[in-house]
């Protein structure tokens, strides 16, 4: 039997249908043109915790700002319902695959490192290409958190392949990515993130970061959005091999990085201040604050 047909059999049985409740807040978000707004309260607010880890994921990214949300209805106020549609579909996916006890080769901190700075590189990407007013920055981080759902449906549901495929590359002294091919042939972690949009019914601009995060040139809509996330996964992914004591450096095509507007020297000016940008995320951001209790 097919590696892709044993992983897929193995995802259908083990990834869980969304919980009505996530469910109906998924469905209110999934056109960002044509939310309506008192039913997203609504519904969030039969969702466990949710209102309150969305007020606090607001209140973290506005520190600088002065005044706080008190409520749902302010946090939106504050930060504009498209932002609010980001930080909810980010807490919301983030819960949806919670840790387990580690394996050896996966290291789950690290791999939170690489999300992070894949968010992070796009933000400082737009400021060097001048187009932080056109992309959300709640937008860029939520689409780097979830831009490797299909890495955490195998830490879910295949954790012995997922760390299979690190400890060839360990082993062999080779990328992550080449290990993963290994194992997983054509089937691979964009393939398998991209099934389970489907399978959860995610809204069409995250189905389609996912799926095309590796090959931005088959994207047929949003697609500098997605050569900008593209680029500032690759920027965070050769962070994240260093941090695996990896060697290995993954190319960016000059002929993309022109098409935003930069220079080769500016992608290298991000990657120099990447790492300590995601380590000074990581000391703001509050966890316990951002803990929504998933009814899984």
């Amino acid at each position: 039997m097919a590696v892709s047909t044993v992983v897929l059999q193995v995802l259908e049985r083990d990834l869980p249908e969304l919980p009505p409740q996530i469910a109906g807040v998924v469905e209110e978000l999934k056109d960002p043109n044509v939310i309506n707004r008192d039913a997203l309260i609504r519904k969030i607010e039969e969702c466990g915790n949710l209102s309150e880890v969305v007020q606090n994921a607001v209140n973290l990214g506005r520190m600088r700002h002065g005044r706080r949300a008190r409520s749902l209805d302010d946090a939106i106020l504050l930060v504009g319902l498209e932002a609010t549609r980001h930080i909810i579909l980010s807490v919301l996916l983030q819960a949806l695959f919670p840790r387990r006890q580690l394996l050896e080769n996966f290291d789950r901190e690290n791999f939170l490192r690489h999300c992070l700075g894949t968010g992070l590189a796009a933000q400082l990407l737009c400021i060097e290409a001048g187009l932080s007013e056109q992309y959300d920055s709640y937008k860029l981080i939520n689409y780097g958190l979830i831009h490797d759902i299909g890495i955490l449906a195998l830490d879910r549901c295949l954790p012995v392949t997922l760390n299979r495929i690190f400890q060839i590359a360990t082993e062999e002294r080779i990328p992550i990515l080449q290990a993963e091919v290994k194992v997983l042939g054509r089937f691979t972690h964009s393939v398998i993130g991209e099934w389970v949009c489907g399978k959860w019914h995610l809204p069409a601009d995250i189905r389609s970061v996912v799926q095309h995060h590796h090959a931005p040139r088959r994207a047929e809509v949003n697609k500098q959005e997605i050569i900008l996330m593209h680029i500032a996964d690759t920027i965070s992914f050769n962070y994240y091999e260093s941090l695996l004591e990896s060697v290995h450096k993954y190319g960016i095509e000059e002929e993309l990085v022109r098409s935003l507007g930069l220079s080769m020297a500016q992608i290298s000016k991000v990657e120099e201040a990447l790492p300590e940008r995601v380590e000074r995320a990581l000391e703001i951001l509050d966890f316990k604050a951002l803990n929504f209790s998933c009814p899984f």
